[in-house]
């Protein structure tokens, strides 16, 4: 099933012929790699491609096209370009300053977007993204954060208690 949820522009929908969406490629490419499949199902080329394409002049990242940059998708998209190894298609300095950017200095959290309220959700994925891009141990706030698995969005000391396969 999510093979056939595969678009031609390389990206997954929710359901065969939907719309590519940076969250559901998350899922799909994660369920992937799981499952051992992520080579036979996924055009790591193309997907690159589309995924690098999110990323707007403000330096963040949207889930799809002609949408505005959100924190949140600094997960979805740096774990699956991850996953795929391709990383480095994107501007990460650029990406990195869009999330401190996106932080409340005053009462702590992050933002989907600077000046707005922050809140959990756009907190974790700030977090996780900033973890992906490095920023913690290039910073030496390494030891203060758990470092995040891209595949299954935990810790990977956590992964590894689990015995949960560390591939990506």
């Amino acid at each position: 099933f999510v093979a056939s949820c595969r678009n031609f522009d390389g990206g997954f929908g929710a359901v065969p012929g939907a719309e590519s969406h940076a969250g559901q490629i998350f899922c799909c490419v994660g369920a992937l790699a799981i499952a051992g499949k992520l080579a036979e199902h996924c055009d790591a080329e193309l997907l690159g491609w589309w995924l690098s394409e999110r990323q707007c002049d403000s330096g963040g990242l949207n889930g799809r096209p002609e949408k505005q940059a959100d924190v949140c998708y600094s997960w979805w998209i740096l774990s699956s370009l991850s996953m795929i190894k391709k990383v480095d298609w994107i501007n990460t300095a650029r990406l990195e300053a869009f999330i401190l950017e996106c932080q409340d200095d005053e009462g702590g959290g992050i933002a989907d977007r600077p000046n707005n309220v922050p809140d959990v959700f756009h907190t974790y994925f700030g977090i996780a993204g900033l973890d992906l891009l490095g920023y913690f141990k290039r910073t030496g706030k390494g030891d203060a954060y758990r470092s995040i698995n891209p595949m299954y969005a935990l810790p990977r000391d956590i992964c590894v208690q689990l015995g949960l396969e560390e591939t990506a």
